[in-house]
């Protein structure tokens, strides 16, 4: 791989990872802003330029980015169309609010009501003829054709499920009575999502599979098969029973359509859903973010809920400040641990990898 020449002989530590297994060091991935550019363009990620600029332009800019970035241990190349988090209900029909005041991010209208009842349900599908799902195939083709032996090309990210039902039934609110008031329907429509789901992902599959070994997501984890970021927001408002009830079965088609899953857990609401995650036997790993509030709070404050995790042998990732990185060694095991952080430079990054083994 160009921007990644070693990337061949690294592959058995990502695998370790995913079997919760240590080699000969921890898995570390870390990157550092090269000297040839101190200020390393990340443009190509605002959804509000993917989705208006040519696809061509942004995976230009994207590679301009890579040239400017040292990758570091498992650290890897990697392009993935980034059209915000209601991509996937978007490729529904959904409408996507942009702005050029919130570069990081896009949104779906919830006034626009797609699925008005549940008999209505079975008419929804992933359409080819859809504007955002032709710009996520197209971003695809383009950037898995040029970044052939050069580097990676993720899927997008997929909130669906619940999270998507709340979009198309225009709202949360409505979507959250729904679950007292319609709850056959509510199942059988998440049923119906699982399958426009695993659609979306056969396309990406389709796309990268003789281009490439393997899958990544914007979690920046590779995979040798099919692997994808696994979530739920809205489960932070609901009971751990009412999780097991309603959204369960589909969390676990998922996992079973997959070779290998990761669940994305964010914010400390959603702990209370971490038991029913640790009796899956196929998820192999978690990675959770406390939330903005506590971005402020040392990793130290978390160790117990990662000890948790470890001692039911799922893999975790970690994103430590440099400096909390002895602490993150010293209290918690080496096996499926993966260490990712950034550096403000190649050289300090370099340091920072030969302290830990690479």
């Amino acid at each position: 791989m160009e921007y990644k020449p070693e990337f061949e002989s690294l592959e058995k530590y990502y695998e370790a990872f995913w079997n919760c297994e240590v080699l000969d060091r921890i898995a570390a991935s870390v990157t550092g802003v090269k000297k040839t550019s101190q200020n390393p363009f990340k443009g190509w990620l605002s959804p509000a330029g993917v989705i208006t600029r040519p696809a061509e332009k942004t995976v230009e800019l994207f590679e301009e980015h890579v040239r400017s970035v040292y990758y570091g241990g498992l650290a890897v190349p990697f392009f993935w169309p980034n059209l915000g988090p209601d991509a996937f209900s978007g490729f529904l029909g959904a409408d996507i609010g942009l702005s050029e005041d919130s570069s990081s991010t896009s949104w779906a209208d919830w006034k626009k009501n797609l699925l008005p009842c549940y008999e209505s349900a079975f008419a929804l599908s992933i359409s080819g003829e859809n504007p955002l799902y032709r710009k996520n195939m197209e971003l695809l083709d383009i950037a898995s054709e040029r970044g052939e032996n050069r580097y990676l090309v993720g899927v997008t990210d997929l909130h669906g499920g619940f999270d998507s039902l709340a979009v198309l039934r225009g709202g949360p609110d409505k979507a959250a009575t729904d679950l007292f008031d319609h709850p056959e329907g509510v199942k059988k429509t998440l049923r119906l999502l699982f399958q426009a789901w695993r659609k979306v992902y056969e396309d990406y599959h389709h796309v990268v599979k003789d281009r490439q070994k393997g899958s990544i997501t914007w979690l920046d984890i590779w995979a040798p098969g099919k692997m994808c970021a696994l979530q739920n927001d809205f489960s932070c408002l609901v009971s751990p029973a009412m999780y097991r009830d309603f959204f369960l079965e589909g969390l676990l088609m998922e996992i079973d359509y997959l070779d290998y899953s990761i669940y994305h857990l964010d914010g400390r609401e959603a702990l209370q859903h971490l038991d029913a995650l640790l009796e899956i036997p196929g998820l192999n790993a978690i990675q959770w973010v406390p939330g903005a509030r506590f971005a402020g709070e040392s990793i130290e404050k978390w160790f117990p809920l990662y000890k948790k995790i470890q001692d039911k042998k799922k893999s975790i990732i970690l994103y430590p400040r440099p400096e909390e990185i002895d602490g993150v060694i010293e209290n918690l095991k080496p096996e499926g641990l993966m260490i990712r952080t950034g550096c403000g430079s190649e050289e300090e990054a370099r340091g920072l990898l030969k302290k830990l083994g690479w």
